[in-house]
């Protein structure tokens, strides 16, 4: 795996908060546990728990600066998906702890960038953004009001966004990993779009039953999706692209 020690330096001196202590503004931290989603559902996600998805090396810094105890008690996952050209390692902290489960200014990049999800293009260049994870896809498919109450990039914080983007436009893997994680994301949502077919009901209730079935990832569909992407990264890049 390659050192990128100076990458995350710079992504955690990057103090992205899209409004001043916007997690009171939900009036219970909504990002950081997610229960107003996860009540809806009666046989998942009812252990206390929240699970923070790592770019690659993230594990590692975050050991290196002793910042890993802030999530306990807490376990680390790893989930291999095999694609063409190697091996797709989705890495991520599952924290048990009770309320927020990481310090303000150690929170690993993906809180830092929620609830916008940049759109990338193979190059790097931010093309635009959309809502972060599959909750929030469920909120719209529910036509539930936002529990989030973050809806756009204000303007004061525009350059501390656009730093933090560029900087992971500069390393091919990190920025396969978030346009693999939107492709993923959008995959399930389309899958439970099929599944649905519009028949009445709780988008909620429709997730948990597919999810239970393992419905939500035809595997082949989303290999060929992220093959097509390792493609355009091994077109773009060439020998310094690779999945460690």
């Amino acid at each position: 795996m390659r050192d990128y020690t100076a990458a995350f330096d710079r992504f955690y001196s990057l103090d992205l908060t899209y409004v001043p202590d916007c997690w009171k503004l939900c009036g219970d931290a909504h990002c950081c546990n997610f229960s107003r989603y996860k009540s809806r559902f009666k046989l998942i996600l009812k252990r206390a728990h929240h699970e923070l998805l790592l770019l690659p090396g993230e594990y590692e810094y975050l050991s290196s600066k002793g910042w890993l105890e802030q999530f306990a008690p807490y376990e680390y996952r790893k989930v291999e998906f095999p694609i063409g050209i190697g091996t797709v390692k989705v890495e991520s902290i599952i924290s048990r702890k009770p309320g927020c489960a990481c310090a303000h200014a150690t929170r690993p990049v993906i809180c830092r960038l929620y609830p916008l999800l940049p759109v990338f293009d193979v190059s790097g260049r931010v093309k635009s953004v959309e809502s972060f994870t599959i909750y929030e896809s469920l909120e719209e498919m529910e036509g539930l009001p936002r529990a989030c109450e973050v809806k756009s990039l204000p303007f004061p914080q525009m350059s501390t966004f656009l730093g933090l983007t560029e900087e992971i436009g500069k390393n091919p893997e990190h920025l396969f990993y978030l346009m693999a994680y939107r492709i993923a994301k959008n995959h399930v949502v389309d899958r439970l779009t099929k599944i649905r077919n519009g028949k009445p009901g709780s988008v909620f209730v429709a997730f948990e039953q597919a999810f239970m079935r393992r419905q939500l990832i035809e595997k082949s569909e989303l290999q060929a999706e992220l093959d097509t992407l390792a493609g355009q990264f091994l077109a773009h890049y060439k020998s310094d692209f690779r999945l460690s």
